[in-house]
């Protein structure tokens, strides 16, 4: 009696860890095909990233639930909207003077581009870790404060954000 409890004990427990190494090996996959969605979307620069957090002047981290707050690249301009993203609260259409991606050993993308228009000139610089669409940004104006956040990486076809009608 204690052989056939114990070799069910085994077996369940062997099911249990089979079980958890395909939900882990589901995520994996799942990660690497959102990264890959992204990295696409970058390279074809038709991307936008709606924050989901970013700092605060004092370091700390707030969430942001405002979908006008935006990062985005369309149509060959580089668009910036809301007072998190970059200090002003119009949306702020810019030329890319540079746009360069680096990929690690790891397969992480780093994507630094230097934009100028009327209201705002600056160096945005993106970071992508391979196994997720997520990025985290820095805004580092020539004049204000630098401004961080982070959100997930969609193709603009898919986004949802609110571009406002103030484009300076």
């Amino acid at each position: 009696m204690k052989r056939v409890l114990f070799t069910i004990l085994i077996l369940a427990l062997s099911l249990s860890v089979a079980t958890a190494q395909n939900k882990k090996a589901e995520k994996e996959a799942a990660g690497l095909a959102q990264f890959e969605k992204a990295k696409a979307a970058i390279e074809a620069k038709e991307f936008v990233i709606v924050p989901d957090s970013y700092e605060k002047s004092d370091g700390t981290p707030e969430p942001n639930t405002d979908d006008a707050n935006f990062l985005s690249f369309e149509d060959g301009s580089v668009f910036l909207q809301g007072m998190i993203i970059c200090s002003n609260s119009f949306t702020n259409k810019t030329e890319a003077t540079s746009f360069n991606i680096k990929e690690d050993k790891k397969g992480n993308l780093f994507i630094e581009m230097q934009v100028k228009g009327s209201a705002i000139t600056a160096r945005i610089e993106i970071q992508l870790r391979k196994g997720g669409g997520y990025a985290e940004v820095i805004v580092i104006p020539t004049k204000g404060t630098t401004r961080r956040f982070s959100g997930e990486v969609v193709p603009k076809a898919e986004a949802r954000y609110i571009k406002r009608p103030n484009v300076v």
